[in-house]
């Protein structure tokens, strides 16, 4: 953000923000409170407008993460799945994916895997 300085600190335990005030101001925030940060501002900026699209336009170029680790489970109450992803800048995300969407989902991904599979076999032989 234009004017602020941001610092990570030595102990990596800690960020400075500096705020170009008349006098300085320093806000240290420890690794517990930018998780909180993250969190409040999620949830206000999910009220904010414009809101974000409602679906994703493909073929963008995007900063993804390579190879994240993830974990699913059954949900307790409706038997839909939760997907666990870790994102390394904002930790664990949590989703509930309805058993119609999860179905989807798991034949998209399995189809995406056999076409990437069949053009390594393909260049292989050839």
């Amino acid at each position: 953000m234009e004017g602020l300085n941001w610092t990570l600190e030595e102990d990596r335990q800690t960020i400075t923000v500096t705020f170009p005030t008349d006098p300085v101001v320093q806000l240290k925030l420890t690794t517990a409170r930018v998780d909180a940060l993250f969190k409040i501002l999620g949830l206000l900026r999910e009220h904010m407008v414009p809101a974000i699209q409602g679906q994703f336009a493909m073929g963008q170029k995007v900063e993804a993460i390579l190879d994240p680790v993830w974990a699913t489970e059954p949900d307790a109450l409706a038997g839909d799945s939760l997907l666990h992803i870790r994102d390394p800048r904002y930790g664990w995300l949590h989703y509930l994916i309805p058993s119609v969407e999860a179905h989807k989902l798991g034949d998209l991904l399995r189809a995406q895997a056999e076409l990437r599979i069949t053009d390594r076999q393909s260049s292989v032989v050839n």
